[in-house]
């Protein structure tokens, strides 16, 4: 593959495409679509995430006959199905993965000769099974480890395998990125392993807004806000100390509740407010509304392995960012009030608040803006051109 020739990229996906299209984001998702708005790239076929339980087989069955139904499809047999979204994506959606990986692999490998797709690049955000490094033939096999899986709770049946498959993706990836600097000791070959944490599409959170949604516009200032999925990874206990000891203040989670008694934990609290899933197209709006973005993470070793967007997301608005860990990134830690303990983060809050100043904001904007996706992809596919 010669340098600066376009490339063809198949890619395996941590979420299915109609997620995505659900306004489920990821880093995954940020950084497909940016693939596909650069000259760079000529052709990705998307690999939905493979099915490992009958439960995800299911859905995967359901997405294809209902969600992806008006899609073109240019690919069908028992279990799988190819859907072309545009002239540059195509969707690979298959139950295989759940019944035998061979005939999974032999399936893609049909489409991938019916597409003409030689030459290709693989590039990988699954790390649950990786029987892609040896059943296909990639020009170039990439893996970008955004956290580490094997310290997720979702994931503690199946640890011990992850913690494997991590080894085997140190030893046969040409290239590995992550999202945190802690990933980086996940592999031995560190000659190969780049950090390029998180970004932010900044244009998107600099829209103006005319008219804001009631469920937060009609809301008491200064409102302190979180958005995001609303999951076990959030301290609660941090968040009732909040709310107990700042009566005064108004707080917001905006965001999918993975469980009912999670919302049903903060009835008792008049100043705390849930307002479900919020679009990607949305969310500008809201965080605009915030005095202060938090990201109120529990301290773990998993957590240590992310890098939040929201921190981004809140930067990019001009909002005070207090979290329970950095962004890891110098240049942003400056603008993140962090706090180990309840008492220190309710203190970093009402300071964030106090200090807030419109030249502070300036300089948070400046400071995001070397963070963009586009810059991010740009460093990626300099790193893959060195390598092909």
């Amino acid at each position: 593959m010669a340098e600066n020739k376009k490339i063809k990229i198949v890619m395996f996906n941590m979420s299915s495409y109609c997620e995505w299209e659900r306004d489920v984001q990821n880093r995954n998702w940020h950084i497909l679509r940016h693939l596909l708005q650069t000259e760079e790239v000529e052709k990705i076929i998307a690999v939905d995430y493979p099915p490992r339980t009958f439960k995800r087989a299911i859905k995967t069955l359901w997405q294809q006959l209902g969600v992806y139904r008006g899609k073109t499809k240019i690919f069908k047999s028992l279990f799988s199905s190819a859907f072309t979204i545009d002239e540059k994506l195509v969707v690979y959606s298959s139950l295989w993965p759940y019944f035998s990986q061979k005939r999974f692999y032999q399936q893609l490998n049909e489409l991938l000769a019916e597409l003409d797709f030689d030459d290709y690049l693989l590039w990988s955000y699954y790390p649950l099974e990786i029987g892609y490094f040896n059943r296909l033939k990639p020009a170039l096999k990439i893996f970008d480890a955004v956290d580490n899986w094997a310290l997720h709770p979702s994931y503690r049946r199946v640890a011990a395998k992850l913690k494997d498959n991590y080894k085997l993706i140190d030893e046969q990836a040409d290239v590995i990125f992550t999202v945190a600097e802690e990933l980086k000791s996940l592999f031995a070959h560190q000659e190969k392993v780049h950090f390029l944490p998180n970004g932010v599409e900044l244009k998107h959170y600099q829209k103006e807004y005319n008219i804001i949604n009631r469920d937060i516009g009609d809301l008491p200032q200064p409102i302190i806000g979180y958005l995001g999925v609303i999951q076990d990874r959030l301290d609660l206990a941090l968040l009732e100390y909040l709310a107990q000891n700042n009566p005064e203040k108004t707080f917001v989670l905006a965001g999918p509740v993975w469980y009912k008694s999670i919302e049903a934990r903060f009835k008792k609290y008049a100043n705390v407010h849930f307002l479900g899933r919020k679009s990607y197209d949305e969310a500008p709006m809201y965080l605009r509304q915030f005095a202060v973005g938090l990201v109120p993470h529990k301290i773990d070793n998993f957590i240590k392995t992310t890098n939040p967007m929201k921190i981004y997301e809140y930067l990019a608005c001009g909002k005070p960012v207090v979290s329970t860990q950095s962004s890891g990134l110098a240049d942003l830690d400056k603008f993140v009030y962090s706090a180990n303990s309840y008492e220190e983060f309710n203190q970093q809050l009402n300071l964030a608040l106090t200090e807030d100043k419109p030249k502070l904001k300036e300089l948070r904007l400046a400071a995001v803006s070397e963070h963009s996706w586009l810059k991010r992809i740009k460093q990626m596919l300099a790193i893959v051109y060195q390598k092909i």
